[in-house]
């Protein structure tokens, strides 16, 4: 099931694209990890700021999953995100 992040997105939005650091951005859901079925969207956690051109060269791309860090821009988003909700190890719920 695709979760949806109104408040995500939107703080999404305030950060700058993650890859040539353009100050206004757009939310860009990771390619790759949708529902599992084609032209699906990945859930909003699954976002990072791209700028409009940047955006469209990483939909474009024909090996995008290769030529662009995805990942890792996800996962920089993230964790701007949990320093930004001020959210720290001990209030997670983490079975490790």
């Amino acid at each position: 099931m695709r979760h949806e992040d109104p408040e995500y997105l939107a703080f999404v939005r305030t950060l700058p694209c993650a890859h040539c650091m353009h100050p206004e951005a757009e939310p860009h859901h990771i390619i790759g990890v949708g529902l599992g079925g084609m032209g699906t969207k990945a859930s909003d956690i699954h976002t990072m700021p791209l700028c409009r051109p940047c955006h469209r060269a990483v939909h474009n791309a024909a090996a995008a999953l290769n030529e662009y860090p995805q990942i890792r821009w996800m996962i920089q988003t993230q964790e701007q995100w949990l320093d930004h909700k001020k959210v720290t190890d001990s209030d997670l719920d983490l079975p490790f």
